[in-house]
């Protein structure tokens, strides 16, 4: 009887183990869908960056370098490779609003105007698809890091996912008030 028990706890235990396993399993393949909602946005926001930056090639050049590094946005990147597109999609919307603020023809303009609300909307959609992707990051971390799971996610070598960083937080860290 004694035995009977103890397989019946080990039965239960190989059981409980299997299901944590397969559960940290789905919550990976989350946040892979997650980032890879990220990386459409990503590529989606490139295509309006090129537009909107061939509207305003006539008024200035702009920087070849920074181009170059939007065409990351391509499937398999790490989570540093999103956050360093990020960043760098984030210096040239900066530079697209200061050359709009310095010729105000062209901040007057339609296509202009119309270029900056598909900035808008594809910078909504970039962060919802960021919620979502740290929303999966946060069931995932939490998941793997509660006794017994942890015990399991060390076993099966479960280590905590990466969340992106806010890429306007050192900018936000600059305001000042006069």
């Amino acid at each position: 009887m004694a035995i009977i028990i103890v397989l019946l706890v080990c039965a239960l235990c190989i059981v409980y183990a299997i299901s944590t396993g397969n559960r940290f399993k789905q919550l990976h393949i989350k946040i892979q869908e997650a980032q890879a909602d990220i990386e459409v946005a990503l590529i989606k926001r490139y295509d309006v960056l090129t537009q909107s930056l061939d509207a305003i090639k006539g008024y200035i050049e702009h920087e070849e370098k920074l181009m170059l590094e939007l065409i990351r946005a391509r499937n398999g990147m790490t989570t540093a490779q999103t956050q360093a597109v990020l960043d760098n999609q984030e210096q040239v919307l900066r530079n697209v609003r200061i050359v709009g603020e310095a010729y105000p023809q062209l901040y007057s303009s339609e296509l202009y105007k119309n270029l900056q609300a598909q900035i808008t909307e594809t910078n909504e959609h970039l962060a919802a698809s960021k919620r979502l992707y740290h929303a999966n990051v946060s069931l995932y971390n939490q998941a793997i890091a509660v006794f017994p799971e942890s015990v399991i996610a060390g076993m099966t070598g479960n280590r905590p996912a990466e969340f992106l960083r806010d890429e306007n937080a050192e900018a936000k860290k600059e305001i000042r008030l006069r």
